[in-house]
Parts: C-alpha cells; structure tokens; sequence
C-alpha cells in the first residue's frame, strides 16, 4: 500500500468499536449493511448509497456494524493532493468539512458512478502503470467534488434559520471538543456564551436529552479509552494529559462511567 494513498475493502477498522484515530483521510461509500459512527459530537448512519469523511487525528468509534457491511475506502494525505496541479486553497476548501453537520450525505442517483470511481483507484493501486498516481489523484479530486456536491444538495433540506437552542448547543458542543482538558465547569462554558450555566443544562438537555455535563464526561471518557487502549502511558500519565488532580480521581471517574477500572479496560478493551 502506498504510504500516501491506500484502498480498502475490509471493515476491520469499522469493527474495532473504538475510539480510534486515522493518520489519513478517509473517504468511505457504502454498498450495503449499516453501521453507526461516532465522530467528535457527531453520530451518523453509514448505510448503502452514503458517502463519508473521516478526518485525521479525530477520534472515532463505531457500533452496531452489521454483519453484510459492505465498503469500499480510500486513504489519503493532503500532500498526496497537493502534488497535482491544484492550488493549495482549492485542496483545503474540497477537504474542509462544515463542522455544524454529520460529515456523511446521500449519493442518491450519483451513488453508482461515485462507486465505480473507487473501484478505477483500485484498479490502479493494483496495476501501476505509468502516471498511475496521477490518474489516483484526479479520481480523488473528482469523488471529493462529488462529496461536496452531495453535501450543498442535502443541506438545501436543513432549515437553515437554526433556532437558537439548536445554535447554542452546537456551539456547547463545538467548545467541549477544543476546551475539555481545561474548562472543568458548566459556568466556563456559559460565561463563554453569555447565558447562565442553568439556562446552558435546560437547552442542552432539551435539544440532546443529555445533560451538558455528561456530554463533558463522554468526551473526557473517550479520550481516556483512546490513551488506554492506544498508548503505553500510565494511569498517572493518562490522569495527568487528561487534566485529572491525581490517578485515584482518574480511576474513580473510569469506573463510575464504565464500572471498569483503568487497568482492566487496558487488559481488556
């Protein structure tokens, strides 16, 4: 497999459950089965005709994957792309995600063409003839044209005057994922938005039906599992990058949301 570029067919990485992180892109389309993922504060269906992104560096996990899930992937560097003649801000504006909405749409009618297109970069993975990186590069650009294209056609269904509930959420949302290590309290969050921490836990329970602290606690749970399962670091090491005063209070949280203690999920994830 090239380090740059790579193509896939197995759902081993769809199975794994998580959370885990890619080094790459990925771009997803489903032929059959189903399968949930979770990625940041976004949950999403992966179902036959779907096409999906899965950034770098952004954990993910997975759940009821069924057992007839059918994929086809495709692995990729920004610098893969940044070798063709494109200019480096038409690379960034096809790979820019709208962070408001899942990063999974629709392919209706274009599905069948879009999945042949998967099937050409295979095709030139497997032979590399000539310029083949080249062709591979194009074929990307133009499944990326056809992921964006996807997206402003099923946007055109969301009601785009969101109601401010809506919009305070997802900006609660937004704030967990760059300030979880550092804001411990519902009041930071609040301050931040100008409204009172209360006002923040009544619309944020009403638009999710979870209370805004457990959306903290499930981000700090996820990373946490990631470090566990993905790292060598101790259980002091995990409890001090996470923010956590000492490894006992690290391991009290695991296992109230987990009824596991650090070490038994390192041992058996």
């Amino acid at each position: 497999m090239d380090f740059e570029i790579g193509y896939s067919e197995s759902t081993e990485n769809l199975n794994i459950g998580g959370p885990i992180k890619n080094n790459r892109y990925t771009i997803l389309i489903c032929d059959k089965g189903a399968a949930s993922i979770k990625i940041g504060y976004h949950q999403f269906e992966l179902v036959p005709n779907t096409i999906a992104i899965l950034s770098p560096d952004v954990l993910f996990s997975t759940n009821n994957v069924s057992k007839d899930l059918e994929v086809k992937q495709i692995f990729f560097t920004k610098l893969s792309l940044q070798k063709m003649f494109l200019k480096e801000n038409i690379v960034d504006e096809l790979l820019t995600l709208n962070s408001k909405y899942p990063p999974a749409y629709e392919l209706n009618d274009r599905a069948p063409s879009v999945s042949h297109t998967f099937k050409k970069i295979q095709h030139e993975l497997e032979l590399k003839y000539a310029y083949y990186l080249d062709i591979i590069r194009l074929n990307i650009t133009e499944i990326l044209y056809e992921y964006n294209r996807a997206c402003e056609f099923c946007l055109l269904g969301f009601d785009k005057n969101m109601n401010r509930n809506y919009q305070l959420t997802y900006e609660f949302r937004k704030l967990v994922e760059e300030h979880y290590l550092t804001w411990n309290s519902i009041g930071a969050y609040a301050s931040h938005l100008g409204i009172s921490a209360k006002h923040l836990t009544e619309v944020v329970k009403e638009e999710t039906g979870s209370t805004a602290l457990q959306i903290i606690h499930e981000k700090l749970l996820l990373e946490s599992q990631y470090l566990l399962k993905h790292t060598t670091l101790s259980i002091k090491e995990c409890a001090d990058e996470l923010g956590f005063e000492t490894a006992s209070y690290f391991s009290r949280f695991f296992k109230t949301h987990t009824n596991r203690s650090p070490n038994d999920f390192r041992k058996n994830p």
